[in-house]
């Protein structure tokens, strides 16, 4: 646990950084063993690391028992499947994992941390790519909100009471048999709520109802003192601001209340495929990009697909989506960008009924979680982001170069995947049935006209991203999901990424995505991209609600 002292300086100072994967496990163990100063970004702010000490597994295994919550220790048979991370690339051992099955618990579970001097970390559906939701390093106190599964629609209001141990499968399930309703969300049913909710949420509605995390209309959080509150416009408005895109830095929200919205009765999926050459793939990126920047309906979402194909020299290029709005008015909207191309070598489009549609997008058997083992769910992989500015979207240089690099770079992976199924796992979910390969790029598009997702001012929430027209997600795997991670990959990514912001404009003004977390970024990187100018009140509103940082991993708000 890190004691924090706040004061002030008007001296530059040195920060401990997470420059890389190799020493973030060194500046953990250094905090573990003493003390260290980091400079917050945007003022002269510094929290000071003191007093830190390593978890007393007996101490906390008598008061977990004595409390009556559920915990597994290291050591304990089943403490291996349970602290084992989604993504096998990082791994973490935490002090303990608890398991509260309400809010009640939940506080418990934070005071114990609290006079144990363990740092604090939520997991909800424990998919995130940097296995923050372990603390991120080893010894933190794993608070598991699965257990809390409420889903409650107000018939009046349409407003829902949902729990942060919600998947988004069990979750699409639970609103729509409640009077037909829903929120937006992404695809893939086994992410949880909870985190999914604090930093975004991107899915087939959000050009139509916004980000998950703008249809919030209120918290239950517990805060770093074990104190339970209300968070909305009307009560700790701050907080409430804060926890709509750095949730996980300021407590553990226990439910959240949104506001819904009267689902399709319908909805058309489609999935159009070409494989292309790399002048090809360029001038189809381009067309893409401009068929966005259009006047298209806020029903339409949309994303552009890049892989290896499995025949030589050729890339895939896929365009995945659905139309929300009427059946009729589909082929208008989506032939302008069809016009030009040569002919696909496959064309899918389906009208289903609402829930089959989630399901369709989301690639899987079935949107329920029930039956499933959720601790089975893993890869081994590196992911990176990048959000493209709406006003200055990328040059025909940027793509040239990206696309160049794919099919040079990316047309040399000889990864077989032996047709295993793949997951995006935030967002749009879907099968890769590959030959040799071991990445995806995936072209999401947030803005173009209409989309409400850009219609949100952005100071209205801690979300800093809006005025952009694509987030682009780079993903690339191990051989067979499995460690160990080739360090090429990660180089592999690092230039392909780099193949679009240096070829950019002038100071062009990307960001990247937190909810496809890039635990390699340094300290003043992550905290540009991801929060931009809102780093500096999200700084003060973490020293207001949790002044001894008792809500920590690498890249929490004040690290």
């Amino acid at each position: 646990m890190k004691h924090l002292l706040i004061f002030k300086s008007s001296s530059s100072r040195t920060h401990l950084g997470h420059e890389n994967i190799a020493n973030q496990h060194e500046v953990h163990s250094n905090i573990v063993a003493g003390c260290g100063i980091k400079q917050l970004a945007t003022s002269n702010t510094f929290f000071v690391v003191l007093n830190t000490q390593r978890a007393n597994t007996a101490s906390l295994r008598a008061k977990f028992s004595k409390l009556g919550i559920d915990a597994v220790f290291p050591g304990d048979s089943s403490f291996e499947k349970f602290a084992a991370p989604f993504n096998k690339r990082l791994s973490y051992i935490p002090a303990a994992i608890v398991f509260p099955n309400h809010t009640e618990a939940v506080s418990n579970c934070v005071k114990v941390a609290v006079e144990e001097k363990l740092p604090v970390s939520t997991r909800s559906g424990g998919h995130l790519y940097a296995a923050y939701g372990l603390g991120g390093g080893n010894g933190a106190l794993v608070v598991d909100v699965s257990r809390l599964k409420t889903i409650f629609v107000h018939q009046s209001t349409g407003q829902a009471v949902i729990g942060t141990g919600n998947r988004l499968g069990d979750m699409a399930i639970g609103l729509y048999s409640q009077g037909g309703r829903a929120i937006p969300h992404g695809t893939c049913p086994y992410v949880g709520i909870g985190g999914h909710a604090a930093f975004g949420g991107f899915g087939t509605t959000s050009r139509m109802w916004g980000l998950t995390l703008d249809n919030i209309i209120g918290h239950e959080v517990v805060l770093a003192n074990g104190t339970i509150v209300q968070a909305s416009q009307d009560s700790n408005p701050d907080l409430f601001w804060a926890l709509r895109g750095a949730g996980a830095s300021y407590g553990i929200m226990t439910s959240i209340k949104f506001q819904t919205h009267s689902a399709p009765s319908q909805a058309t999926n489609f999935h159009i495929k070409w494989y292309l050459s790399q002048n090809e793939l360029a001038n189809a990126l381009l067309k893409f990009q401009v068929f966005c920047r259009s006047n298209l309906p806020s029903e339409l979402a949309i994303d552009a697909n890049l892989k290896k194909a499995p025949k030589s020299g050729l890339l895939v290029f896929s365009l995945v989506g659905t139309w929300n709005g009427e059946e009729s008015k589909f082929a208008a909207v989506i032939q302008p960008l069809l016009d030009g191309m040569p002919a696909p070598i496959e064309s899918l489009v389906k009208r289903n009924d609402w829930l089959d549609s989630l399901q369709t997008s989301a690639r899987s058997d079935n949107l329920s979680t029930s039956g499933v083992d959720l601790s089975a769910e893993h890869d081994t992989f590196y992911a990176k982001s990048l959000t493209t500015p709406q006003s200055t979207p990328m040059s025909n240089s940027s793509i040239q170069a990206f696309t160049e690099y794919l099919a040079s770079e990316g047309l040399k992976t000889d990864t077989v995947r032996n047709g295993l199924t793949v997951y995006s796992i935030l967002n749009y979910s879907f099968v890769i049935i590959c030959i040799k390969q071991n990445w995806f790029v995936q072209f999401e598009l947030y803005g173009g006209q209409n989309s409400a997702i850009t219609s949100v001012a952005k100071d209205a929430t801690a979300f800093a991203q809006r005025s952009i027209l694509f987030t682009i997600q780079f993903y690339t795997s191990s051989s067979n999901y499995s460690p160990p991670f080739p360090d090429a990959g990660l180089t592999f990514l690092d230039q392909m990424v780099a193949a679009i912001v240096n070829n950019g404009p002038s100071g062009w003004e990307y960001g990247a995505y937190s909810n496809y977390v890039d635990a390699r970024l340094s300290s003043n990187e992550w905290k540009n991209l991801y929060y931009n100018t809102h780093y500096q009140r999200l700084t003060q509103t973490k020293v207001a609600y949790d002044p001894q940082n008792i809500f920590s991993y690498p890249q929490s708000i004040g690290e």
